[in-house]
């Protein structure tokens, strides 16, 4: 079964190529279709073919971000109709156990939504982590879905760029799970040079 990893990036080339990395550790064997929509007002350097079961597919908006905007949810709409029915949400400042993929595959077999709860957040200058202890919901960064889910993130996602993970938890009705492995399968790492993101993380 294909799954989609779906990035947004943009005018932050360190956090994306490190992302890059963390794609290219990943031990999932099946077939992957990495979509980049890219709007920072320079072109993100692309990778070099991940393996033989990646395809890459890289998108450039019309319209580019520009400081003080928030675009992950313009972002997120363009590239969700050349997603595959399964979709993994990997943001490009976050870090991804190697396994990341592999489980979300198997989790996918058992919801149509899933994700991993307590977010925990390191900004990667100062050391200071934080567990969000959110219980009812996973970041953004570590969800996945397929079926009818991906319907309800783009309806998330029409509503605005803050809170789309929110609403995605909130509102989706049909069969959700969150998990909680340990050790943790995603981390955000905050304090990146670059484009800022919004999240309470950011804050550390």
């Amino acid at each position: 079964m294909t799954l989609t990893v779906l990035t947004p990036t943009g005018a932050r080339p360190e956090a994306f190529a490190a992302c890059v990395e963390m794609m290219r550790a990943q031990d999932y064997d099946g077939p992957v279709k990495w979509i980049i929509v890219d709007d920072g007002p320079k072109t993100t350097s692309l990778p070099r073919p991940i393996g033989s079961n990646w395809s890459i597919k890289y998108m450039r908006p019309a319209t580019l971000w520009r400081p003080g905007q928030n675009t992950l949810a313009r972002n997120i709409l363009a590239g969700l109709p050349h997603c595959t029915d399964r979709v993994v949400i990997v943001e490009d400042d976050d870090a991804y156990a190697p396994w990341w993929l592999t489980r979300c595959a198997e989790w996918l077999n058992e919801a149509d939504l899933i994700g991993e709860s307590h977010s925990l957040y390191l900004h990667r200058v100062s050391g200071r982590t934080q567990d969000m202890g959110n219980e009812g919901h996973a970041s953004l960064c570590s969800t996945a879905m397929k079926g009818p889910a991906v319907g309800a993130l783009r309806r998330s996602c029409e509503q605005g760029p803050k809170g789309i993970d929110l609403r995605l938890w909130r509102d989706f009705t049909g069969s959700k799970r969150l998990y909680r492995p340990e050790p943790r399968g995603v981390t955000g790492i905050k304090g990146w040079p670059g484009r800022p993101g919004i999240g309470v993380g950011h804050r550390l």
